[in-house]
């Protein structure tokens, strides 16, 4: 099987479904991680909030090269190939007339901005040309709606493929709301050998450790925790019927 999972970040698979990849890869399935917003920033300055974001993760002005190392180092580690577009993070993007979409927190956990409506069609257009026609194809839920993840997935959803839905991890512990209806849990029992992967691909991305967990074994701790809750990990599909 060839399976291609879209990641809005350079870390949201490996956070999500790090060791179903590894399971995969391991019984000798191709696994690609596509993700999305890897590209450079635009040239200029970086907003007080990009600023801020990156003295927290240490990566000063280079923080998307030292995350693009990152993931590479985590995709090698679930044995999954990567593949890294050009679409700035939010926190980068800006109107024409050079003014952020996306200033503080609050503005990236909710609704797109209109002015990214040419975007989303873009994206859409490249997946359609590039994604094996007989793939796979694997997609965040956008739990917490954080907007690059609302991009990715409002993107993958006008495309014509048959496609499979991963939770949004640490997202979905946050929404006690959430439920799967009517999307179809398939859940993938993870070995011991595969969570520990999981754990290394996660920690892999040593600059975002600190968005979440204290350390990396608050971080590991919280993985096992998730596997264990889950009983693995869940892919969600829609019902034969509605596909």
């Amino acid at each position: 099987m060839e399976w291609v999972y879209l990641s809005p970040h350079l870390d949201d698979v490996a956070l999500s479904v790090g060791g179903l990849l590894w399971e995969q890869a391991q019984r000798g399935d191709a696994v690609q991680v596509w993700t999305i917003c890897a590209g450079d920033p635009p040239p200029g300055p970086f907003s007080p909030f990009a600023e801020g974001l990156h003295a927290r993760w240490g990566t000063g002005r280079s923080a998307v090269a030292v995350r693009r190392e990152e993931d590479i180092a985590s995709c090698e580690r679930m044995g999954a190939a990567y593949r890294h577009f050009s679409v700035p993070d939010c926190i980068y993007r800006r109107d024409e007339e050079g003014d952020w979409y996306y200033l503080q927190v609050m503005d990236i956990f909710g609704k797109l901005h209109p002015g990214e409506e040419a975007l989303v069609t873009h994206l859409t257009q490249i997946l359609a040309r590039q994604l094996p026609p007989d793939a796979r194809l694997v997609v965040p839920l956008a739990l917490g709606g954080h907007v690059d993840h609302r991009l990715v997935r409002t993107a993958a959803e006008r495309l014509s493929m048959e496609r499979r839905y991963y939770a949004d991890y640490p997202y979905v512990l946050w929404q006690t709301d959430f439920s799967p209806d009517p999307l179809v849990p398939e859940v993938f029992p993870l070995s011991r050998e595969a969570v520990q992967a999981w754990e290394e691909a996660v920690a892999a991305h040593r600059s975002q450790i600190s968005t979440f967990w204290d350390n990396l074994d608050e971080m590991s701790a919280a993985i096992r925790a998730y596997a264990a809750q889950t009983g693995g990990v869940a892919l969600y599909q829609m019902p034969p019927a509605e596909r």
